[in-house]
């Protein structure tokens, strides 16, 4: 599946929430909740804590008519060569990187992913750093937090996720 594929629920899904059908299992329940129109597969995957994860799990939400994909975001199915990658624990993200990688995003984008970021790795844990980061005014404050932010990560989570914070989202917040 293309991780820059975003999905969205249909009013089957949203009915579903409240209905709980019986084919709607805890973990899909989970994923149906966090899709949102706005979080692509690789954020999903993320966000269930395995890499592949969300993948086969949309699938059957899709077949079950709870989710749909979005419009103009690439296919829902994995072009050829980053599957064979996803199959040999490559990395495929490089095959399918989104067109504005080189771009710095926006300010108030850019806050809004870092909190994001923070949120998603940290949980309540990471309420301070994401509240320091929604009270940055510009790019010059976003990027004073940056030292803060890569300790607060490391302490909680591990380098490995200060890493992939630099690789994902610091490379395109706005220079002061």
């Amino acid at each position: 599946m293309d991780k820059t594929a975003v999905f969205s629920k249909t009013d089957e899904g949203r009915e579903a929430l409240t209905s709980r059908p019986p084919g709607l299992t805890p973990r899909l329940r989970s994923l149906l909740i966090m899709t949102d129109g706005k979080r692509t597969v690789a954020e999903l995957d993320k966000m269930l804590g395995a890499d592949g994860a969300a993948g086969p799990l949309l699938d059957q939400l899709v077949t079950q008519g709870w989710v749909q994909g979005q419009a103009g975001t690439g296919p829902t199915t994995s072009p050829p060569m980053a599957a064979s990658a996803e199959a040999g624990g490559g990395q495929a993200a490089v095959d399918t990187l989104p067109p504005f990688v080189d771009a710095a995003w926006p300010f108030p984008d850019a806050r809004r992913r870092v909190v994001r970021f923070i949120n998603d790795q940290l949980g309540p844990m990471g309420e301070t750093l994401a509240m320091r980061v929604e009270s940055c005014k510009n790019a010059a404050d976003l990027q004073a937090a940056l030292p803060r932010i890569r300790d607060g990560l490391r302490n909680f989570k591990n380098s490995a996720t200060v890493q992939q914070f630099d690789q994902e989202i610091a490379i395109h917040l706005p220079t002061a």
